[in-house]
């Protein structure tokens, strides 16, 4: 049985609220269910066939150990906070405070940076910041297939990929509803998988090819698809009231949207229903209505951030939330009628128009709308109440992520082909194919083939291969190790620049965790002189034995 080899996914995200990290981990989770599904498949296969081989001795042993289908690894990576530089890394992180404390500031930004030229002109600024850092990324990842959830990412990524001159399928996964950036659609990715009709009509706008848009819903939680509980069983599990209707207040992941102002609003208009609150991240609210619980005058439970949204959802009987995206659609899975409390100007407008337009929900301006939409949903009998769960049912699409993340599997490799990387021209185009990178236990220990040759120049490790004449080629790679918050792992730095010959003369400082030569006469007893294995790594000044045989 011939070993298929890992198919590698990268999806590249940016933490500017919770929504593009949840839509990449529900694609993530759909496609390990569907690796699951194709395991369990083929494995029965494999016994029905063994069976029948067994029992016919006059047969040879035929294709009993066909190909097992291929296994995925699957890359989260946070761009511009793992791989981008300062100031870009930081001005990443304003999107929170902004949104919060100065939303129409936010949206006048949204709409300015929206057209052509002005995106042109903070590309050119913010690539320089960027651009090295997706190329260590993608040649230390080195994925089979890359997806962007960020309309901000797919430009730069694109260009990375031209620099590589690898043809790395590129998709771009559209998370916004109707108001779309204009960096959404950047020319040259292999597929758009957009949400909505209205977007599809964006991208056609745009005159880009249709056969690559497809319409497949917004990816939400694969959990959503899976049978649950009875309502009233559900509730009695949180510990609600039987009989009494169930409000649900959500903020998203970062617990903003005013649920402040609209549990204040329902407690004093003294509806005759019940709070079920989630305030996400915002630890500052959750403490606060753990205080103020008691003050209330309507029942309220408070929970932070959950994980079974799902329970929650089917508990309930209305929700109230800003206008997110994904919460929007999780509720139009569970049949829920919305009461929007607010939005996000710019990037969220597209989806109170659509909310409205479908009759699945309302907008409160003010707290005496939210309240007055709330008393018409849980009066006995309403009329409102089953038409918006019936346009519920019909715009619901639970089972988007898994038609994502088939899409996103039709452009891996055939089985039993090699992928981008494994080429004989990928490797002609990397000349720092063959650089083995390994890690100790304190250290990272890199092995170059014979035909690199190694060099100390201003206490930096050069590894070059010689050109056709004989001469040192200029592109050359520099070791180093590189920590963060999420893994600590041992990658190649390319870089394309002068001779190291030329470098200048005058004392260049190397940077943190750079390698550095072992001083004369205080090499590493273990091992011989010409050893390259034992180096001594530079930081902060201090020197000191890191091969991975010392302690």
């Amino acid at each position: 049985m011939e070993k298929i080899p890992q198919r590698t996914i990268l999806f590249l995200i940016a933490d500017t609220g919770a929504g593009h990290r949840s839509a990449a981990n529900a694609i993530r989770n759909a496609i390990t269910l569907i690796s699951q599904r194709e395991q369990e498949v083929w494995h029965a296969r494999q016994q029905i066939v063994s069976g029948t081989s067994t029992g016919a001795r006059e047969q040879p042993a035929t294709a009993v150990s066909s190909a097992s289908p291929p296994t995925y690894r699957i890359e989260i990576v946070d761009v511009f906070e793992e791989y981008s530089r300062f100031p870009l890394r930081e001005a990443v992180k304003l999107y929170g405070p902004a949104i919060r404390y100065n939303p129409k500031m936010y949206g006048r930004v949204f709409r300015l940076s929206n057209k052509y030229r002005s995106l042109t002109a903070v590309q050119t600024v913010a690539s320089p910041l960027i651009h090295n850092g997706l190329l260590r990324l993608i040649t230390s990842v080195q994925p089979d297939v890359i997806v962007s959830i960020h309309p901000l990412l797919n430009q730069f990524t694109l260009k990375a990929l031209q620099d590589l001159h690898l043809h790395i399928p590129f998709i771009t996964v559209v998370t916004d509803l109707v108001s779309l950036h204009y960096s959404w659609f950047a020319p040259g990715a292999d597929a758009y998988i957009v949400p909505t009709e209205e977007a599809r009509e964006l991208y056609l706008a745009r005159k880009l090819d249709p056969d690559r848009v497809h319409v497949l819903g917004m990816p939400i939680d694969p959990k959503f698809t899976r049978p649950t509980a009875s309502k009233q069983e559900l509730q009695r599990k949180t510990g609600l009231e039987p009989g009494l209707p169930v409000v649900l207040l959500v903020g998203g992941g970062d617990g903003a949207g005013g649920l402040q102002v609209a549990v204040r609003a329902i407690s004093r208009a003294r509806l005759p229903v019940q709070l079920l609150i989630i305030t996400g991240r915002n630890k500052r609210l959750y403490a606060y209505l753990q205080r103020t619980r008691k003050n209330l005058r309507v029942p309220a439970k408070v929970f932070g951030f959950v994980q079974n949204m799902p329970e929650m959802m089917r508990a309930s009987d209305v929700i109230i939330t800003k206008a997110g995206p994904g919460t929007i659609n999780e509720a139009l899975a569970c049949d829920l009628p919305i009461i929007l409390s607010g939005y996000v100007p710019g990037q969220e407008e597209g989806n109170v128009d659509f909310v409205l337009k479908n009759d699945v929900g309302i907008l409160a301006h003010d707290s005496i709308e939210l309240v007055d939409g709330l008393r018409r949903l849980i009066k006995p009998g309403s009329v409102t109440m089953r038409r918006q769960v019936a346009n519920a049912k019909r715009l619901s699409r639970p089972h988007a992520s898994f038609d994502i993340a088939s899409c996103i599997l039709g452009f891996l490799p055939p089985a039993g082909q090699p992928g981008p990387w494994q080429t004989s021209l990928a490797r002609k185009r990397r000349p720092w194919a063959g650089v083995e990178l390994m890690q100790g236990r304190d250290a990272c220990v890199a092995r170059a083939p014979e035909q690199y040759q190694k060099e100390i120049v201003h206490g930096k490790v050069l590894l070059w291969r010689p050109g056709r004449n004989g001469r040192r080629n200029d592109a050359w790679a520099r070791i180093c190790c590189r920590s963060d918050s999420q893994t600590r792992s041992a990658y190649l730095s390319l870089r394309r620049g002068p001779q190291p010959s030329s470098l200048p003369e005058s004392p260049v400082s190397p940077p943190i965790l750079a390698w550095t030569a072992a001083p004369v006469g205080d090499a590493c007893p273990r091992h011989p002189p010409d050893d390259h294995v034992c180096q001594y790594r530079h930081r902060r000044g201090r020197s000191r034995c890191s091969c991975s045989c010392h302690p």
